[in-house]
């Protein structure tokens, strides 16, 4: 059994305690009166030349615990930078310590959009992110291959309830990018790739060369050009993982993304949050601006 597996079984328990503890007429309720952001995820997203997408959250499978006071403090940093276009809130509870309630919190302290970053496969979920005050969802594409109703269905669920959608090309569930991409609305403007563990050839003989070094080679450079082709050119592009100092991001902008979702890399223990997205945003900031 994967780790996907187990993040999806505990995420599916804690769903029906929370569909017990609130019924989806109470959601529906404090969905249509939640705030939102003045501009959209997307709008926000297609403003600059490039973009950053940056998280919150406590800890991660991968990384393990963030750093606490980074966590604290990260939100106020973001606020301070325009690099930032937009804020992701984890709120899976057993494997990233975070609840609804964090998006609540973030809704109150930022004018920027929200997306709420979860393992989505229910419409309950969706009111939920808005009832919380999300602008925006994440759907992973890979979680939905063998019912690609389920996908449209959200998708349009979260479109009607003024959100949007970022599509995530990944590594959830067993499925090719290919078929991923087969399932992902045609209208849906903002896609995402995340670069870690794609079951392509090419990427598979390069992780596999990397753990024989002793690293991690698969969400590194290579992985996001050899992926970047499965996103269409009119699409927004965000990289996602392996994104770990300011000049990447030059890298990811000559690949044709418009944003990086970015999470460990600034929460992490050893570097204050401040000093490290600081680094990000002057770096972002000295590109040109985007044509009229």
């Amino acid at each position: 059994m994967s780790l996907i597996d187990d993040i999806l079984r505990a995420s599916a328990r804690r769903l029906e305690a929370r569909k017990a503890a609130r019924p989806l007429a109470q959601v529906k309720d404090a969905a249509r009166t939640a705030p939102r952001a003045a501009l959209s995820f997307g709008a926000a997203l297609q403003a600059r030349t490039f973009s950053v997408i940056a998280e919150i959250k406590k800890r991660s499978p991968s990384a393990g615990d963030m750093d606490s006071a980074n966590v604290e403090t990260a939100l106020s940093t973001y606020n301070a930078h325009a690099a930032v276009a937009a804020i992701s809130i984890l709120t899976d509870e057993d494997y990233f310590s975070g609840c609804s309630a964090d998006l609540s919190d973030a809704r109150a302290r930022t004018d920027k959009p929200l997306l709420r970053k979860d393992f989505i496969v229910d419409e309950y979920q969706v009111w939920e992110a808005r009832a919380h005050g999300a602008d925006a969802i994440l759907l992973m594409a890979g979680l939905h291959v063998s019912d690609p109703g389920r996908i449209k269905f959200l998708f349009e669920l979260a479109t009607t309830l003024g959100m949007d959608v970022l599509f995530e090309l990944g590594m959830a569930g067993d499925s090719s990018i290919e078929d991923q991409t087969q399932i992902i609305p045609r209208e849906a403007l903002v896609w995402g790739v995340n670069s870690r563990r794609f079951q392509t050839s090419r990427l598979q003989v390069h992780a596999r060369l990397g753990r024989l070094m002793g690293k991690d080679l698969s969400i590194e450079a290579q992985a996001h050009q050899e992926l970047r082709q499965y996103v269409p050119p009119d699409k927004v592009a965000v990289a996602e993982s392996g994104i770990h100092v300011p000049a990447d991001v030059h890298t990811l902008a000559k690949m044709g993304y418009r944003a990086a979702l970015i999470g460990t890399a600034f929460l992490k223990k050893g570097a204050a949050v401040s000093q490290v997205v600081g680094a990000f945003a002057a770096e972002i900031d000295g590109m040109a601006a985007p044509p009229r």
